[in-house]
Formats: C-alpha cells, structure tokens, sequence
C-alpha cells in the first residue's frame, strides 16, 4: 500500500512540475495561458525568411563600359547598369521599377522577369518607355558572360534590380 501511495504522490508532484514549467514562461511574459487566440496563432506561424536573393539599384549609367567578364554577384549589377538605356526624353521622371528575376547558368533569364514594385513618377507619359526600357535592357544584355564558378553558384537563385531614373532634368 505504501508504494502505491508514493508512486500517485510522485506523480502529482511531477504533474505540477509540467504544469508549472508550462504556465511560468507565460508568466514572465506577463501573459496569459488562455490568453488573445489570435496572438497563440501568431506564435505558431513559422517567422519570416531571410531574404536569399540578391538586391541592387540600377541607375542610369554615366559610363557605358560593359562588363566583358561577370565573376561576382556586383558584376551582374554592372552589366545590367551598363546596358540599361533609359528613355531620352527629358531626364528625371521620378519613375521606379522593381524586377525579381534568376538566371541560367549560361547567363540567360530563368523564365519570365516579375515586376515587384512600380512607381509611375510625376511624368506619366513617360511611364511606357521608361517600361520598355527596363524591358529591353534584359533582352538585349543577356545572355550575361558568367564564369562557370559563378554561374554554377547562382543559377536559379532570385536577383531583385531597382531601376530609378535619377537623372537631373
């Protein structure tokens, strides 16, 4: 009978050691174990991810040397800018376009580019051909000379490129 009686007291006691490692981190916090429902679901989604891709701004070049090698992730962003021909007419709209995009190994675009994030700027007749500018700058450049090393390590992996016409007027 002993036994039984301190095999139930152990028991009890080892149920309010869970009960108290549970509620205590709570505690701390200052909240509640039944607390708000929808910050429970908010602990239980997974966190955001880092961001894995690359990420540079395009600016309208002031040297058109185009990069003959491409060897590091800067380079890319080189030879875009060097090969980017923004509209002519009149200099700075104020336009953005934000495209997310991967390449081949052998330098071509993965598939179809995405635009992310677009800002019309203060000229929207200008809207169209800084558009088509953006566009044709990837038609026209790519396929991007990349070394093996470096195609091999970035072959699928997202690039972001932030076109701004920052040009004066």
């Amino acid at each position: 009978m002993r036994s039984g009686l301190a095999y139930g007291a152990r028991r009890a006691a080892a149920a309010l050691l869970l009960i108290a490692a549970a509620v205590s981190p709570l505690a701390a916090q200052g909240l509640d174990a039944f607390g708000d429902p929808d910050e429970r679901q908010r602990q239980l989604e997974p966190p955001l991810p880092l961001p894995e891709g690359s990420i540079g701004t395009v600016k309208p070049p002031t040297d058109e040397t185009p990069v003959r090698r491409v060897d590091r992730i800067r380079d890319v962003f080189q030879a875009i800018r060097a090969c980017w021909r923004p509209p002519r007419n009149g200099g700075f709209s104020g336009q953005e376009v934000t495209i997310r995009l991967s390449f081949k190994r052998s330098g071509e675009v993965l598939g179809q580019p995405r635009i992310t994030y677009y800002n019309p700027g203060s000229q929207p007749e200008m809207r169209e051909a800084f558009t088509r500018s953006v566009r044709e700058t990837f038609e026209r450049c790519t396929p991007l000379p990349f070394t093996e090393g470096l195609g091999r390590a970035i072959a699928g992996r997202p690039f972001i490129f932030r076109f701004s016409d920052t040009r004066p007027m």
